[in-house]
């Protein structure tokens, strides 16, 4: 079963504040991951800069290549950052929904697929033949009553 990151079906109140908070504080991280790769391109960016103004072409190479790095970094921390944020947005209202209700969400389909598992398939065929069954001894009866 694969479980997606912003299901919470199954957990109580303080399971899902747990899972919850463990993905606030991802996103912290990744903040500040964020915020220093992105003074590390501003500094690299600097250093390139200042090689090819002295004139050292193969040392404004190698800075260029430490630039392409920290911006590549950069921008896999940034898609990182808004799908977290995305995730953290829908994990909170599923947590104040579990809150509210206390953790007492019922997944029916599951409910209905247990109970089927227990007790067998609801027998319609078999209701309805014994309605059947009443209404024709139903009507015996009355035919002896009315003779």
């Amino acid at each position: 079963m694969v479980m997606i990151d912003t299901d919470l079906d199954g957990l109580g109140p303080k399971e899902a504040s747990e899972y919850v908070l463990a993905f606030i504080t991802t996103l912290k991280q990744t903040e500040k991951a964020l915020a220093a790769c992105t003074e590390d391109v501003s500094l690299w960016t600097k250093r390139v800069a200042l090689a090819r103004s002295r004139g050292d072409e193969a040392l404004a190479a190698q800075a260029e290549q430490r630039l392409a790095e920290s911006a590549a970094k950069k921008a896999q921390l940034e898609a990182e950052l808004s799908d977290l944020k995305m995730k953290v947005t829908v994990l909170k209202d599923k947590l104040v929904r579990i809150r509210m209700t206390g953790g007492r969400l019922v997944d029916t389909d599951l409910l209905l697929a247990q109970l089927e598992m227990v007790v067998g398939k609801k027998d319609d065929l078999s209701r309805v033949m014994k309605e059947e069954e009443s209404k024709a001894a139903l009507d015996e009866l009355k035919k002896k009553m009315g003779q």
